[in-house]
């Protein structure tokens, strides 16, 4: 019976039941008996209902949950990156990659030939950049070069100029670290104070080859590796009233002499050689531009480093040898009247002066022992770079550099592991490069390499002329050509 009639049945008896006829109560006690049925059901319904809505509310209350987590989730996600770009804010960071396929072959001077094919090498840098205030900043580079395959320390590594930039094992050295702080902003003299590892390497010209922007301060024949110093920057564009006109004196120690034993009580102190000296770099350098010709630069150069050592590795028969000074020239012409032709041209003098100190068997300083005469050397290098078509996806360079029988220059910690322009005789290069993008390209190139006289690149001994009669001419090089496959990727 459906229920809605009971209630009604229910309702009609509790109104007229004096009127229902006592043969109608079995119909009532049955009527009864459902109602108490009905009313049970109701309940039970009830209570089902109850359980309902807390399933209900649970539902709801677990919703808020996900929501509340969600929200929270959020709050975190948004808390780092706002930390995140905060710490963007304060410091950049780039890379530098170059992968290298190297195909070397040597003549000896008694005209014996080796090839070594298919090297490959990784150079990994890492550059950080930190706006401080709005007077000083920060600038940084590490740097791993290693070969493909070995992971053995090149000892070469050990030299302070040369860490981060000659092949060795996969750590990272220090590269480049100092900081910029600027004074006398809005005078007619603003200076600025350059302190730490200086931005020694990569110098002018070495951009075109690399397609990059200009990556060192100094002029890429006469230096080219790590070094700790301070510079002093005057700008005197406002006083001469002619744009980008830099005088800059700096001060860097080629090598200091230390003492670290374990049995030493007050280390780096002094050194217990007193014999050694420090290598102390004194420099003045003056940039500008040619006045009326976009996109040219000029620097002139002079340094002199006091007291070179030897050999840094050795402190116990090593010796101060001399003195060196450095004369420089270049021009750079970029773009050269929007004719998507790049030149440029470098000068270097150098001048050794021996004091007479002999280092062990191999001589003094471009001399032989207990020679003190000075010697001089020359060196040039010339070079161009073109680009075809409008976007100047292809471009083509040459570059030539020779240096006569006693120059020498600083460009030990060279990226090239040839160190062409430390060459004592003549350096040819050419080289096709195709620009992949603004941040990367790859370049096929080939370099010749005669070497006329021995010792390119080093200051111990006296420089020889090479021939196939002279002692030790079958470990000495005559020539080295290389062709060359190089990625570059700066970003």
């Amino acid at each position: 019976m459906n229920k809605y009639v009971v209630i009604f049945l229910l309702l009609t008896i509790s109104l007229y039941g004096q009127n229902i006829d006592i043969s109608d109560r079995e119909l009532i006690k049955d009527l009864i008996k459902e109602v108490r049925e009905l009313r049970k059901e109701v309940n039970e319904l009830k209570k089902a209902q109850g359980v309902d809505e807390i399933k209900q509310e649970l539902i709801v209350l677990k919703d808020l949950q996900v929501e509340n987590t969600k929200a929270i989730e959020d709050v975190n996600d948004y808390t780092e990156e706002v930390e995140a770009n905060t710490f963007k804010d304060k410091v950049e960071f780039g890379i530098g990659f170059k992968t290298n396929l190297d195909n070397f072959s040597k003549k000896y001077a008694n005209g014996k030939n080796v090839s070594s094919s298919n090297v490959w090498s990784n150079k990994l840098m890492l550059n950080i950049k930190a706006d401080i205030s709005s007077d000083m900043n920060f600038y940084g580079r590490l740097s791993m070069f290693k070969y493909w395959g070995t992971n053995n320390i090149h000892q070469y590594t050990y030299y302070d100029n040369m860490q981060g930039r000659v092949p060795s094992d996969s750590a990272l050295y220090v590269e480049r670290a100092y900081l910029n702080w600027f004074l006398f902003k809005d005078t007619k003299l603003p200076i600025s104070l350059t302190i730490g590892r200086q931005p020694s390497s990569d110098g002018p010209s070495n951009q075109f080859k690399d397609n990059t922007v200009r990556k060192g301060t100094y002029s890429g024949l006469l230096y080219d590796g790590a070094a700790d110093g301070i510079v002093i920057t005057s700008n005197l564009s406002k006083i001469l009233n002619y744009e980008d006109t830099y005088l800059r004196f700096g001060y860097a120690k080629g090598y200091g002499y230390t003492e670290t034993g374990e049995n030493v009580g007050n280390a780096f102190i002094g050194p217990s050689n007193n014999d050694i000296d420090d290598t102390n770099v004194f420099g003045v350098f003056l940039d500008t531009t040619i006045p009326n010709i976009d996109n040219s630069f000029v620097q002139i150069s002079y340094s002199k480093m006091i007291d070179i050592i030897a050999n840094p590795l050795d402190t116990v028969i090593t010796k101060n040898i001399g003195d060196v000074e450095l004369y420089g020239a270049m021009v750079e012409f970029t773009n050269l009247n929007n004719s998507n032709l790049d030149i440029f041209a470098q000068y270097g003098h150098s001048v050794a002066h021996p004091n007479g100190n002999s280092y062990s068997t191999y001589g003094g300083l471009l001399s032989s022992a207990g020679d003190t005469s000075k010697k001089d050397g020359d060196a040039i290098w010339l070079g161009m770079r073109y680009g075809f078509g409008e976007k100047e996806h292809f471009k083509v360079g040459f570059e030539y550099n020779h240096g006569s029988q006693n120059w020498i220059n600083l460009t030990q910690g060279s990226f090239d592991i040839y160190n062409k322009l430390s060459t004592r005789g003549d350096a040819y290069e050419a080289y096709l490069m195709y620009v992949i993008n603004r941040y990367s390209n790859i370049r096929l190139g080939y370099i010749d390499i005669n070497y006329d006289y021995t010792g390119s690149g080093w200051f111990v001994g006296q420089s020889e002329k090479i021939t196939s009669s002279m002692n030790n001419s079958d470990t000495t090089v005559k020539e080295l050509e290389s062709i060359y496959l190089k990625m570059n990727v700066n970003f």
